[in-house]
């Protein structure tokens, strides 16, 4: 039978023994989305006898959980087992615990812990097919200018396994750079789930799913529980595809002027409120051509068929079947169409470069100033 979040029924959540459900993302499959129902549904979930561990009001958060359990450190986790609560089932979500999660040791380390506070660890992880993550993937890089890459160049280096802007080590464990292939990149927990651990891989949107109505069926609790919704804005917005050809035009100013975007305060939000500034009501950025599109996927069809078949028992096209597959999408980019287009475009570019400039300026200035106010309160 495959096993696909609609039909997996299982034994209800309440009759199972305590779970420690870690919901780990995958980058880009709605995980901000999924955390914010969580919030605003954290009190039905604990009449279902699952205390959600907030980031707003808990503490340890989880992210810094995961930062924990890179630095092989257990000091937070002792504090959060040791927390009472109430209800027999713990539930983190942070999409930084896909990393640890890659790397054998600290799944073994996660899953003593969790048997030792008497829980029994139940990782969920959506999978995105790689013609949706690239593509999301490199807006989300471009967004923040973490490059100036075309979507082609971006493209090549991902098939190499490369990733921009990506440190190399996280804690003590090494950044795994296949993050696309999933066969590789997620043996560990497949080989872990041999032994045992309880593993749900879930295909993103599976027949047009809401995402937090297929995590909720992967815990085994029903979707037809009174769940609040929650507002469109929770939801991450993405540029269209004239803010997409602005911001590599951006970031390639910022990086002839030397400023990194990590010294940018809210770099990821800039093109977004100039698209709202101009009125700009584009279609979504979609890179690929033809031919990019075959070979995307001839370079994973080998090893998705593996996955798939381990994962879910069937085929991968089957796990990602869909009114309206990614294969078949028509290239939806921007170009200026005339030089007064390009020259405006540039000239915004430009514009927003400046606007960097004076804000980090005038930040600097403000600083220097209540170092000044310090020094002579002091004196």
């Amino acid at each position: 039978m495959t096993e696909t979040t609609s039909d997996r029924a299982g034994q209800p959540l309440q009759g199972q023994r305590p779970q420690l459900i870690v919901h780990a993302g995958t980058h880009k499959t709605a995980s901000t989305y999924i955390q914010e129902r969580l919030h605003r549904n954290r009190d039905l979930l604990e009449r279902q006898g699952v205390s959600l561990q907030d980031p707003e009001d808990c503490k340890p958060k989880p992210k810094k959980l995961a930062a924990e359990l890179c630095k092989r450190r257990t000091k937070r986790w002792k504090a959060f087992f040791k927390h009472q609560v109430k209800g027999p089932h713990r539930l983190l979500s942070a999409e930084q615990f896909a990393v640890p999660l890659t790397d054998p040791d600290c799944i073994k380390q996660l899953e003593g812990m969790a048997n030792e506070a008497g829980y029994e660890l139940h990782i969920v992880i959506f999978i995105r097919s790689q013609l949706d993550y690239i593509n999301s993937r490199y807006i989300y890089s471009l967004r923040r200018f973490y490059h100036h890459q075309t979507f082609e160049q971006f493209v090549d280096d991902a098939l190499k396994g490369k990733l921009q802007n990506e440190r190399s080590m996280r804690g003590k464990i090494e950044r795994r750079q296949d993050v696309f292939d999933f066969w590789t990149y997620f043996q560990p927990l497949l080989n872990a789930r041999d032994k045992g651990l309880k593993v749900s891989f879930l295909p993103f949107r599976q027949g047009g799913l809401d995402p937090f109505e297929q995590f909720i069926l992967a815990i085994n609790l029903s979707t037809k529980l009174p769940w609040k919704s929650c507002p469109q804005r929770h939801f991450n917005r993405s540029p269209g595809t004239r803010g997409v050809w602005l911001a590599r035009v951006l970031s390639q100013r910022l990086k002839e002027s030397n400023i990194s975007p990590k010294t940018i305060e809210n770099s990821s939000q800039i093109i977004l409120k100039e698209e709202r500034r101009q009125f700009w009501r584009d279609p979504s950025f979609w890179g690929y051509s033809r031919k990019l599109t075959k070979k995307v996927t001839r370079n994973f069809e080998k090893n998705n068929a593996k996955f798939a078949q381990v994962a879910w028992n069937c085929s991968w096209d089957k796990a990602f079947s869909t009114a309206n597959r990614a294969e078949h999408r028509k290239r939806s980019v921007y170009t200026p169409g005339s030089i007064e287009n390009e020259i405006r475009m540039h000239a915004l570019a430009q514009h927003l470069l400046h606007r960097i400039k004076q804000k980090k300026s005038s930040g600097t200035t403000s600083l220097l100033n209540r170092l000044i106010a310090l020094i002579r309160r002091n004196t």
